[in-house]
């Protein structure tokens, strides 16, 4: 078993051709279908479009973009254990799953841990929270002030999404009544948000640049521990005065664990390459700050996410139970 474990590792890890197997020709017969969790139009949609082209040309086989949105992630997920393991399907998701994975362990269709592994981090871009365009509140502060009585009604991915989770932990923070309104992705709830119908939405940043930067909507804090490079002109929590919600999602590759060491080895290398291409890295840099991470690298952080959220999830309540 240990060598066995070794021997995975370091095709992951290298990509070495000594180690790693052609592909079996049905599974190069197929197009690898991208599943992505959300709906049309939101930032991971994006970025697994861009992707998909790139993957083309360094995969050398047909590359193909579904979503399978609802539920928070969990719909795409379940549909990613269901499908056979013969590398034709792999997901592009974000550390968002394990949030709603830990809220929704009890009743999820599968276990994450047991399900699924870590192929690729692509990149990692903080939360933010975004208000309409035409809003009077241009800091946190004024827009603490500016709650109707002590009630925060804020936009969320839905319930126990990572913006939800984020939203919880601000509200206690600043003394706020937390009011999630559920959404099945980033793009209908930033529309939403646009239009004036929600007072403010919590999300990925990826979801709100292009809006902010058009003047749209305004993005008035990143739950960053620093400033992004995307929107240096937008300040962190911690600077206005709410420190201590720190909330960065990664970008990644997850498929269905069982997938041989040969697919994932090959994929890894894949989009290694496909974020070394130019034209695409300018891309994906407009929605995230591109950083690749071998399998280890993402299995450490989806470790890391589950040690750090779950207590925190435990603490503010969210959980959910049969």
């Amino acid at each position: 078993m240990k060598n066995r474990r070794t021997i995975v590792a370091a095709a992951l890890a290298t990509g070495t051709a000594s180690l790693i197997a052609p592909l079996n020709a049905i599974a190069q017969s197929k197009p690898l279908t991208i599943i992505v969790p959300y709906p049309p139009g939101g930032s991971v949609d994006v970025m697994a479009r861009i992707l998909a082209e790139r993957l083309k040309t360094t995969l050398g086989r047909t590359v193909i973009v579904e979503n399978k949105s609802g539920a928070g992630g969990r719909i795409g997920l379940a549909w990613l254990k269901g499908q056979q393991r013969d590398g034709s399907t792999v997901l592009l998701g974000s550390s968002g799953l394990v949030i709603n994975s830990i809220v929704f362990e009890d009743s999820s269709a599968y276990n994450f841990k047991r399900d699924f592994v870590g192929v690729a981090q692509v990149g990692r871009a903080p939360m933010a929270l975004a208000v309409p365009f035409g809003s009077a509140a241009n800091s946190i502060q004024e827009f603490v002030k500016s709650g109707k009585d002590n009630q925060f009604t804020y936009g969320t991915n839905g319930p126990g999404s990572f913006g939800h989770l984020v939203g919880l932990k601000f509200a206690k923070a600043v003394n706020l009544q937390a009011n999630p309104v559920s959404y099945q992705g980033g793009a209908p709830m930033a529309n939403d948000l646009m239009a004036g119908q929600i007072e403010s939405a919590i999300d990925a940043q990826a979801d709100f640049v292009e809006r902010h930067r058009a003047k749209k909507i305004k993005v008035l804090a990143s739950f960053g521990k620093e400033r992004s490079t995307l929107l240096p002109d937008v300040p962190t929590m911690a600077e206005q005065g709410v420190p201590g919600i720190a909330g960065e999602l990664w970008f990644g590759f997850l498929a269905g664990r069982g997938e041989s060491t040969a697919f994932l080895a090959d994929l890894q290398q894949g989009v290694r390459k496909a974020l070394e291409d130019d034209v695409a890295k300018e891309k994906l840099s407009k929605l995230m700050s591109v950083e690749f991470k071998e399998s280890a690298g993402l299995s450490d952080l989806i470790a890391m996410d589950f040690e750090t959220w779950t207590p925190v999830i435990d603490e503010v309540g969210l959980r959910n139970k049969k």
